[in-house]
């Protein structure tokens, strides 16, 4: 999946699709992006700019020869990187906006509840053997839509307190989420989680202080499904313990199988032999969770986990969509803009893609089902820009 250039080929309709009442000339002059008049002559222009660069996969040059030739801009590849540069907080502003829209959409509720889900991603620059930024993304489940989102570098750490909780809401998250300190915040936020967790995630008691026995515990469940009160050792001192149910799940022969060959294929990658206790924690689904049993049973708990899988196929198409794995800047500044500017293009996308019926109103039917603004690489030729040395046809105008 990628983006057409017809998503900006018609400006007029990517703009009305900005947040209602986002002033781009006032807030890009506040955030310091647009401060003078002169190769760019406004913020929008400025705006066009970066969606070009970032929005299209153009290099720097393409964009500026595309801008001359349009008669949008006339500047060289150094002053655009300039102002790219400076227009990186900006850009993340109008992401942050178009999120918050989204979110007007009233929530869908289970049981009166809220659910979301919390997953992160991680963008590697040209080069990078390792991460680079991390793209932390809060999922409302009821209306398939991202409802928060976050660009870190490499420090910012997955954790649950990147999501703004509201009462009512019900987090749920995978296992690197499963932290002694963050688990609480959540709940003294009128909020719950369900939360997967490893046998060595967390430091489990028993709920009068003493050790947890974990393995003893799984070895001892004689039902597929299961559910045990465990205390959480925060690490600090602490007014009332931490009392969280531990519902436990035996997997499927063949699950168990896939995932001790999993870790036995990574071991044998790093030269070493699996722990014992990951082999037999792979027979097993452990999930915590502050939900109340009167309401949620255990099987109710595991349910509602198996929604995850929602946000896990969304990231999958939002990377897609956005082209996140081909960040093409090193510098950190141009890096955040470049990837802002994929996020907004990206989610302007989806909007028009929920939009666009499966015929044109002339009633010639689309025979792949696929709105304009998205396509597979086999739909057609690579958007490509006929080289000149410096004006350069582009078919369309942002």
């Amino acid at each position: 999946m990628k983006i057409r250039p017809e998503i900006l080929d018609h400006w007029p309709e990517v703009s009305a699709r900005l947040p209602a009442g986002f002033d781009l000339e006032a807030t890009a002059r506040l955030r310091g992006a647009f401060t003078r008049v002169r190769e760019i002559k406004n913020a929008e222009t400025l705006l066009r700019l970066a969606l070009a660069y970032g929005g299209l996969g153009m290099s720097l040059r393409e964009t500026c020869a595309w801008a001359e030739a349009s008669g949008i801009a006339r500047l060289s590849d150094p002053s655009l990187l300039e102002r790219l540069c400076k227009a990186a907080p900006w850009l993340g502003d109008i992401v942050a906006a178009l999120i918050a829209e989204q979110t007007k959409v009233p929530a869908g509720r289970w049981a009166g509840y809220r659910l979301r889900a919390l997953d992160g991603t991680s963008i590697c620059h040209p080069g990078a053997d390792r991460t680079s930024w991390r793209l932390h993304v809060g999922y409302d489940l009821a209306t398939a839509q991202v409802d928060q989102l976050e660009l870190t570098d490499i420090h910012g750490a997955e954790n649950l307190q990147r999501l703004t909780y509201a009462p009512g809401d019900i987090v749920l998250a995978d296992r690197y989420y499963a932290r002694p300190r963050d688990l609480r915040p959540v709940i003294d936020a009128g909020a719950d989680f369900i939360v997967r967790t490893g046998w060595n995630s967390l430091r489990l008691l028993h709920t009068n202080g003493e050790p947890f026995d974990l393995f003893a515990a799984l070895a001892a469940q004689q039902e597929q499904e299961s559910e045990l009160t465990v205390r959480i050792h925060e690490g600090v001192r602490v007014t009332a313990p931490l009392l969280l149910r531990l519902v436990v799940r035996r997997k499927d022969p063949q699950q168990v199988e896939a995932e001790q060959q999993r870790l036995l294929k990574a071991a044998s990658k790093r030269g070493k032999q699996p722990d014992p206790r990951s082999l037999e924690a792979a027979k097993y689904i452990l999930l915590l969770t502050s939900l109340p049993i009167t309401t949620f049973p255990p099987a109710d708990i595991l349910t509602l986990y198996r929604f995850r899988w929602q946000i896990e196929l969304a990231f999958k198409r939002f990377k897609s969509l956005a082209g996140l794995d081909n960040l093409p800047a090193k510098k950190p500044e141009l890096a955040r803009a470049w990837i802002c500017a994929r996020l907004i293009v990206a989610i302007i996308a989806e909007q028009i893609a929920g939009q666009v019926p499966d015929s044109s109103p002339s009633g010639h039917a689309n025979p792949k089902g696929k709105p304009v603004a998205l396509a597979s690489h086999e739909d057609g030729p690579e958007y490509r820009l006929r080289r000149h040395p410096r004006t350069t046809a582009v078919a369309g105008c942002l």
